[in-house]
This record gives structure tokens, sequence and C-alpha cells, in this order.
């Protein structure tokens, strides 16, 4: 892990990467742009995820503002998770509690009154909108493929976004090329401020390393006759990219591997 290369830009919770060279990496916190040496073992391992700013006690001043809201009781209230709100007023009048980090981060600056009118689903917009359907689907719909690893882990997505594909855009903004939903906390909910577009290439690969290495140790793979056969590594990842390409005809991956349906279910489920 700690020969791992770090790319410039590449993010760690709420750090992301300005310098990389040497042991300590020259981080700036996206919450709040401070910008400090971060050891490079400590974002691989993950036991840093930002300066700080975001922990429950560091309590925002009252009267600070946020685009068109300002904090008028800095009382943290405890969410579910790490995560907690605080009390604003939007300078349309409403009082509103909102997520605090979303607040520092800068992904939360009104009470919602500066939608001007609904956005429309268009060719402009269809990665947002597929990945808004995506995260709902993983999250509630139990015959989705990845439910076992989110809905049936207790994630769920934030009530703001759960029927609203217009805050949800708001929000997360215009999905880069190349890039797909992620959580910066893994056991948090899909919510403002827990979430970011990131490198599909660099999503996969992440995932990648801390599943299929526990799952590879233990799958075998039937070959007839009641036999088993454990399936190497390289054909396991051949199927995950088949997958991730586009292929969703379990069957099709099934006799260009000569593996069983069941078994290629049990790869792409598990993994």
């Amino acid at each position: 892990m700690r020969n791992r290369t770090i790319d410039i830009g590449e993010k760690f919770g709420y750090w992301q990467v300005i310098e990389n060279q040497g042991t300590e990496i020259l981080c700036q916190c996206t919450a709040c742009g401070t910008r400090r040496d971060v050891f490079k073992f400590n974002l691989l391992n993950g036991r840093t995820k930002s300066c700080g700013c975001i922990k429950k006690g560091n309590l925002l001043e009252i009267g600070q503002s946020f685009g068109k809201l300002t904090v008028i009781d800095n009382q943290e209230i405890q969410q579910a998770g790490r995560f907690v709100k605080v009390l604003v007023l939007c300078s349309c009048g409403t009082e509103k509690s909102v997520y605090k980090h979303s607040l520092i981060a800068g992904n939360t600056l009104s009470c919602g009154c500066a939608r001007k009118k609904p956005i429309k689903i268009t060719s402009e917009n269809p990665r947002e909108y597929h990945s808004w359907n995506y995260i709902k689907q993983v999250c509630y719909n139990k015959k989705h493929p990845f439910y076992k690893k989110h809905g049936g882990c207790g994630i769920e997505v934030h009530p703001d976004w759960k029927d609203n594909f217009n805050q949800f855009f708001l929000d997360m903004g215009t999905a880069p090329n190349n890039t797909i939903i992620a959580r910066i906390d893994p056991t948090g909910n899909y919510a403002p401020g827990n979430c970011f577009w990131s490198n599909r290439k660099k999503y996969w690969q992440e995932l990648e390393r801390a599943e299929i290495n526990k799952f590879i140790k233990s799958f075998y793979t039937s070959t007839g006759q009641d036999k088993k056969v454990k399936i190497s590594e390289s054909t396991i990842r051949m199927i995950l990219l088949e997958h991730m390409n586009g292929e969703a005809n379990i069957n099709n991956i099934a006799r260009k591997f000569n593996i069983s349906k069941d078994d290629v279910l049990n790869i792409i489920i598990n993994i």
C-alpha cells in the first residue's frame, strides 16, 4: 500500500492532493480550504479524512454566513452516523436546520429558494439523472444486484434527494466526463456533503483492492461431476471489467468465460 502512487488531484475524504512528493503529501481540505502536509500512509489507510473542521465540537460562529444562509444557533444537532446539523436563517426569511459539513463545503448555500424552476431531464444531464436513479435502486430495490451492499446494510438516500432530482443536481452539480458518484464515508448515506464525482476507473480500482483479494481466497466454481476448482484472479478481473464496460447479459459473460450463470452473478454481486 505504501508504494501506491498518489496522483495530484486525488481525493481522500475531504483531503485533495496538491503536491505528491515524498512521504508527506501536501493536501487541501475541500471543506474549508486549509492546506497541510499529511503523511502518505495515513491517507492510504484512511486514518485522516479532513483537517478536523467538520468534527463535532468545532462550533461555527453565530452570524457566520454561507451564501444566503446565516448561522443563528450553532448548537449541533446530532444526526445518524457522525454528521450534525445547525440552525440557519435564509435571506428569504426561512429558518432551517442544515448539515454543518455541507455548509462548510459550500454544497448548501440557500434553503432551496434559489431554485427558480424545475430542472428538466435533457440530453445535457443524463449522467446525473442515471446516477440519481442508480443510488435509489441500490438502496431500495431488493432485486438489484448491489442492494445487498447498500440498502441491505442500512444505506439510504437523503430525504432531500430521494424524490427530488432537482435538489440532487443542485447539490452535486454537473458530473465531469468518466466519473461516477461515490461517498466520502463508505458507511454513510448518499447525502449532501458525503458524495462527490469520482473518477470511474479509480473508483473501480479502489473497490477491487478492498473486495477482490478477500473474495478470491474462497471462491470456487463448478466444473461438472460436482467437482470444484478455484477460479483464477485474472479471470475474475476480466469478468468484472466486462461487466463494468457495459455487458449486462449474464449469459454472454458465462459463455465467454466458460463458467455458470450463477458463478458470474456471485462474482458481480459479491465484489
